[in-house]
Protein backbone atom coordinates (compact mmCIF):
# COMPACT_ATOMS: atom_id res chain seq x y z
CA UNK A 1 0.00 0.00 0.00
CA UNK A 2 1.40 3.61 -0.99
CA UNK A 3 1.83 6.01 1.78
CA UNK A 4 -0.32 8.40 -0.27
CA UNK A 5 -3.17 5.79 -0.55
CA UNK A 6 -2.75 5.58 3.55
CA UNK A 7 -2.89 9.40 3.69
CA UNK A 8 -6.03 9.51 1.63
CA UNK A 9 -7.61 6.52 4.13
CA UNK A 10 -6.54 8.41 7.12
CA UNK A 11 -8.32 11.95 6.20
CA UNK A 12 -11.27 9.77 5.01
CA UNK A 13 -11.48 8.33 8.90
CA UNK A 14 -10.40 11.71 10.67
CA UNK A 15 -12.12 14.74 8.76
CA UNK A 16 -16.05 15.01 8.68
CA UNK A 17 -17.41 16.30 5.46
CA UNK A 18 -18.62 19.50 7.57
CA UNK A 19 -15.82 22.40 8.29
CA UNK A 20 -12.71 19.68 8.38
CA UNK A 21 -13.74 19.11 11.96
CA UNK A 22 -12.37 15.72 13.48
CA UNK A 23 -14.14 12.68 14.20
CA UNK A 24 -12.71 13.05 17.98
CA UNK A 25 -13.70 17.02 17.99
CA UNK A 26 -17.02 15.74 17.24
CA UNK A 27 -17.75 13.25 19.98
CA UNK A 28 -16.09 15.76 22.28
CA UNK A 29 -19.12 17.90 21.97
CA UNK A 30 -21.35 15.40 21.79
CA UNK A 31 -20.18 14.26 25.40
CA UNK A 32 -20.30 17.74 26.63
CA UNK A 33 -23.99 18.01 25.47
CA UNK A 34 -25.10 14.80 26.80
CA UNK A 35 -22.81 15.73 29.79
CA UNK A 36 -24.90 19.49 30.56
CA UNK A 37 -28.17 17.60 29.92
CA UNK A 38 -28.02 15.35 32.46
CA UNK A 39 -26.88 18.17 34.82
CA UNK A 40 -29.84 19.83 33.87
CA UNK A 41 -32.09 17.42 34.74
CA UNK A 42 -31.41 16.96 38.32
CA UNK A 43 -31.12 20.44 38.83
CA UNK A 44 -33.64 22.25 41.41
CA UNK A 45 -32.29 25.60 39.68
CA UNK A 46 -30.17 26.64 36.99
CA UNK A 47 -28.08 30.20 37.01
CA UNK A 48 -26.79 31.80 33.97
CA UNK A 49 -24.39 34.67 34.58
CA UNK A 50 -21.73 36.85 32.67
CA UNK A 51 -18.02 35.70 33.95
CA UNK A 52 -16.29 38.06 31.34
CA UNK A 53 -13.58 39.91 33.26
CA UNK A 54 -13.86 38.02 36.38
CA UNK A 55 -10.41 36.85 37.81
CA UNK A 56 -9.54 33.05 37.50
CA UNK A 57 -8.83 33.07 41.50
CA UNK A 58 -12.08 35.01 42.27
CA UNK A 59 -13.61 32.50 39.75
CA UNK A 60 -11.88 29.53 41.85
CA UNK A 61 -13.17 30.59 44.94
CA UNK A 62 -16.74 31.11 43.70
CA UNK A 63 -16.90 27.45 42.11
CA UNK A 64 -15.56 26.70 45.91
CA UNK A 65 -18.10 28.47 47.88
CA UNK A 66 -20.57 26.69 45.28
CA UNK A 67 -19.42 23.52 45.48
CA UNK A 68 -19.96 23.80 49.73
CA UNK A 69 -23.89 24.52 48.84
CA UNK A 70 -23.88 20.94 46.77
CA UNK A 71 -23.77 22.29 43.82
CA UNK A 72 -21.42 23.05 40.66
CA UNK A 73 -20.67 25.91 38.49
CA UNK A 74 -19.59 25.16 34.65
CA UNK A 75 -17.91 28.13 32.46
CA UNK A 76 -19.85 26.74 28.71
CA UNK A 77 -19.86 27.38 25.27
CA UNK A 78 -22.62 28.36 23.91
CA UNK A 79 -23.28 26.77 21.73
CA UNK A 80 -23.01 23.46 23.54
CA UNK A 81 -25.22 24.38 26.42
CA UNK A 82 -28.14 25.17 23.99
CA UNK A 83 -28.01 21.90 22.11
CA UNK A 84 -28.20 20.75 25.85
CA UNK A 85 -31.21 22.70 26.56
CA UNK A 86 -33.29 21.61 23.52
CA UNK A 87 -36.14 19.34 24.17
CA UNK A 88 -36.00 20.45 27.61
CA UNK A 89 -39.08 22.89 29.67
CA UNK A 90 -35.83 25.59 30.12
CA UNK A 91 -35.78 26.29 26.58
CA UNK A 92 -35.86 29.77 27.04
CA UNK A 93 -32.69 30.33 28.76
CA UNK A 94 -31.35 30.09 25.52
CA UNK A 95 -32.27 33.65 24.59
CA UNK A 96 -29.79 34.68 27.10
CA UNK A 97 -26.64 32.69 25.90
CA UNK A 98 -24.37 35.59 24.90
CA UNK A 99 -21.10 36.92 25.61
CA UNK A 100 -19.34 34.49 28.50
CA UNK A 101 -21.63 32.22 30.47
CA UNK A 102 -20.85 30.40 33.65
CA UNK A 103 -23.90 28.17 34.50
CA UNK A 104 -25.04 26.98 38.16
CA UNK A 105 -26.40 23.58 38.47
CA UNK A 106 -28.41 23.74 41.77
CA UNK A 107 -28.83 20.03 42.66
CA UNK A 108 -29.68 19.85 46.40
CA UNK A 109 -31.30 23.12 47.84
CA UNK A 110 -32.37 25.86 45.65
CA UNK A 111 -31.45 28.63 47.58
CA UNK A 112 -28.29 27.78 48.81
CA UNK A 113 -26.22 28.40 45.38
CA UNK A 114 -28.42 31.56 44.75
CA UNK A 115 -27.32 33.32 47.62
CA UNK A 116 -23.40 31.76 47.24
CA UNK A 117 -23.70 33.84 43.77
CA UNK A 118 -25.14 36.62 45.24
CA UNK A 119 -22.60 37.10 47.90
CA UNK A 120 -19.87 36.66 45.63
CA UNK A 121 -21.53 39.54 42.77
CA UNK A 122 -21.61 42.25 45.39
CA UNK A 123 -18.21 41.56 46.23
CA UNK A 124 -16.69 41.05 42.25
CA UNK A 125 -19.22 43.59 40.22
CA UNK A 126 -17.91 42.07 36.87
CA UNK A 127 -20.12 39.45 37.48
CA UNK A 128 -23.47 39.58 36.54
CA UNK A 129 -26.76 37.69 36.14
CA UNK A 130 -28.52 36.77 33.30
CA UNK A 131 -31.62 34.69 34.18
CA UNK A 132 -32.32 31.63 35.75
CA UNK A 133 -34.96 28.45 35.69
CA UNK A 134 -36.77 26.97 39.01
CA UNK A 135 -39.74 24.72 38.86
CA UNK A 136 -40.47 24.92 35.68
CA UNK A 137 -40.56 28.74 35.28
CA UNK A 138 -37.53 31.30 33.52
CA UNK A 139 -36.58 33.78 36.63
CA UNK A 140 -35.15 37.37 35.58
CA UNK A 141 -32.55 38.88 37.28
CA UNK A 142 -35.16 40.76 39.76
CA UNK A 143 -36.96 36.98 40.42
CA UNK A 144 -33.24 35.43 41.01
CA UNK A 145 -32.66 38.70 43.72
CA UNK A 146 -35.50 38.51 45.38
CA UNK A 147 -34.73 34.45 45.58
CA UNK A 148 -31.41 35.03 47.08
CA UNK A 149 -32.91 36.80 50.19
CA UNK A 150 -35.15 33.57 50.78
CA UNK A 151 -34.05 31.87 54.10
CA UNK A 152 -32.06 28.86 52.99
CA UNK A 153 -32.66 25.30 54.11
CA UNK A 154 -29.57 25.60 56.85
CA UNK A 155 -30.98 29.02 58.08
CA UNK A 156 -34.54 27.78 58.11
CA UNK A 157 -33.41 23.87 60.21
CA UNK A 158 -31.81 26.77 62.68
CA UNK A 159 -35.16 29.03 63.04
CA UNK A 160 -37.05 25.49 62.86
CA UNK A 161 -34.31 24.21 66.25
CA UNK A 162 -34.83 27.61 67.84
CA UNK A 163 -38.98 27.36 67.65
CA UNK A 164 -38.57 24.06 69.47
CA UNK A 165 -36.07 25.11 71.99
CA UNK A 166 -37.44 28.07 72.94
CA UNK A 167 -40.82 25.73 74.42
CA UNK A 168 -38.49 23.48 75.73
CA UNK A 169 -36.68 25.55 77.49
CA UNK A 170 -39.51 27.53 79.02
CA UNK A 171 -40.99 24.14 80.26
CA UNK A 172 -37.55 23.62 82.13
CA UNK A 173 -37.81 27.01 84.03
CA UNK A 174 -41.45 26.00 85.20
CA UNK A 175 -40.17 22.58 86.25
CA UNK A 176 -37.07 24.51 88.05
CA UNK A 177 -39.85 27.06 89.51
CA UNK A 178 -41.65 24.27 91.28
CA UNK A 179 -39.45 22.43 92.92
CA UNK A 180 -37.70 25.27 94.45
CA UNK A 181 -41.06 26.63 95.37
CA UNK A 182 -41.33 22.86 97.05
CA UNK A 183 -37.90 23.35 98.91
CA UNK A 184 -38.71 26.68 100.09
CA UNK A 185 -42.06 25.51 101.42
CA UNK A 186 -40.52 22.42 102.95
CA UNK A 187 -37.70 24.26 104.83
CA UNK A 188 -40.27 26.04 107.39
CA UNK A 189 -41.93 23.23 108.16
CA UNK A 190 -38.90 21.03 109.09
CA UNK A 191 -37.88 24.04 111.67
CA UNK A 192 -40.89 24.34 113.08
CA UNK A 193 -41.14 20.63 113.88
CA UNK A 194 -41.07 19.87 117.93
CA UNK A 195 -38.07 18.16 119.00
CA UNK A 196 -38.36 14.76 120.59
CA UNK A 197 -38.12 14.65 124.51
CA UNK A 198 -35.11 13.75 125.76
CA UNK A 199 -35.35 9.39 127.26
CA UNK A 200 -35.23 9.38 131.18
Amino acid sequence: MSNRFRLRRRKRFFYSSKGGKTLKDISHKEAYVKEFAEKLAKSQVVVLANCEGVKVSEMTALRKSVRETGSEMRVVKNTLLSRALHNTPMTELEAHMKGSTAVTFGYNDPIAPVKALFEFADKAKKFTFKAGFMDGRTLDVNQLTALSKIPGRKELYGMLASAVQGPIRKFACVIDSLRKKREDAAAPASAEAPAEAPTA
